[in-house]
């Protein structure tokens, strides 16, 4: 933790209801480096999806719903 906290990626806060334990938030810097990695990634995809065919992008098409029902589960567990 001391090398996030040193890197500026995550700030160690006292918990307010017990000062005995510390709450680890991401800093501005760290939330810049996913969302920025996130982009990159969304880049790959694009390019990926590029290649295949029109049928198999409409099957992905299709899949949205769903993949977006999963992304939020993912994000609700960070």
């Amino acid at each position: 933790m001391r090398s996030l906290v040193g890197r500026d990626l995550v700030r160690r806060e006292p918990d307010p209801a017990d000062r005995r334990s510390v709450r680890l938030t991401p800093t501005v810097h760290a939330l810049h480096g996913m969302a920025l990695i996130e982009e990159a990634w969304a880049e790959i995809f694009a390019v990926a999806l590029a290649d295949l065919s029109p049928a198999q992008r409409e099957s992905f098409r299709a899949a949205i719903p769903a993949m977006g029902a999963l992304a939020e589960a993912l994000k609700s567990r960070r």
